[in-house]
């Protein structure tokens, strides 16, 4: 018989998968509480990949995974949507495959007959809401107005929001997984964007994209860190991905672009103001030398040589032949 659950128990644990439409092929709740109840004091791994399905269901698998006394762990496979998140809030820790998704909506359900019957309805609903809400409230911390906004919005995550928000403890590599749901009953939704994610369809091209991507960014950091310091800095490579593949990465694109028009702008702002500053250094070296020279020369004292004594000057005796004598004899 189909069905929308599968345990697997061993001696010492045991791992179910819910991989389909919670309360599908006639099994109820009841029967998975009851395999619960089977497996005892086993630590429990839980994998989820569905888009929901009862909430009288889900909510009882909750209770009944919150009572187990071993550890629980929940391993978001691929979707976790409406009612099968707040079964993945009964973990006592939550894991998501990077590619996953994680869908929070409000209530809904069907009602027939006068107006008493539907204001019956509603104010059910309303109160399903408040403890879907508070289930989330145990795990996230967020407050009441935060996630009945996020119902009411039909709020899609993916691995890294659910992160933060606080309803999942940690991210694993993505998985392929089967995305045969039939996600037109919910109105906020890209269903193929979700199903190429969840069956990893762009996965490599993105992979490449994102590297690239990463790549050409940190060069451009280091060329304004080079440029900075006044050293030569290399051209960045060129990104060769084509954007057009994912809206995603353009609109990333598109942002990376606009803040290395930032830097870049900044980068200029720093090279102006290093040159201007390197020729104030300059222009200030000069007058400490030329002040350096005036200062020396101010302070120079003129040399004085002085003699022990008065200096004598000795006559010399002129030497005088006899012819010379005869000379002036006879002139005189």
């Amino acid at each position: 018989m189909n069905n929308w659950y599968n345990i697997k128990n061993t001696d010492e644990s045991a791992e179910i998968s819910i991989f389909d439409e919670i309360g599908d092929y006639g099994t109820s709740a009841k029967d998975f509480v009851e395999h619960i109840s089977s497996i005892g004091k086993k630590d429990i791994t839980l994998r989820i990949n569905s888009v929901g399905g009862s909430v009288f269901d889900g909510l009882a698998i909750y209770n009944a995974l919150r009572s187990h006394s071993g550890y629980v762990q929940i391993k978001i496979e691929g979707l976790a949507a409406s009612i099968s998140t707040v079964i993945a809030m009964a973990g006592d820790s939550v894991e998501m495959a990077e590619n996953g998704f994680f869908m929070i909506h409000n209530p809904f359900g069907q009602s027939a007959g006068e107006a008493t019957d539907f204001r019956k309805t509603a104010d059910l609903l309303d109160k399903i809401k408040d403890e879907i809400i508070e289930i989330y409230q145990r795990k996230t911390k967020l407050p009441y107005d935060v996630l009945s906004k996020m119902m009411d919005e039909e709020t899609w995550l993916s691995s890294q929001e659910a992160q933060e928000f606080g309803f999942i403890d940690d991210i694993t590599e993505p998985m392929r997984v089967a995305a045969k749901f039939d996600l037109s009953k919910f109105t906020n939704v890209d269903e193929r964007k979700v199903k190429d994610v969840l069956e990893l369809n762009n996965n490599k091209k993105l992979f490449k994209m994102t590297e690239e991507l990463k790549t050409w960014f940190n060069s451009l950091k280091e060329e304004i860190v080079m440029a900075v310091k006044g050293e030569d800095a290399t051209t960045p490579s060129e990104v060769s991905v084509v954007l057009s593949d994912n809206e995603d990465v353009v609109n990333k694109f598109t942002e990376l672009e606009e803040n290395a028009q930032s830097l870049r702008e900044e980068k200029e702002e720093l090279a102006g103001l290093v040159g201007e500053k390197e020729s104030i250094i300059a222009d200030l070296k000069n007058k400490v030398a030329d002040m350096e020279a005036k200062l020396n020369k101010s302070e120079a004292t003129e040399t004085v040589v002085e003699a022990e004594q008065e200096p004598t000057i000795t006559p010399t005796e002129e030497v005088v032949n006899e012819w010379d004598a005869f000379a002036k004899s006879i002139l005189k």
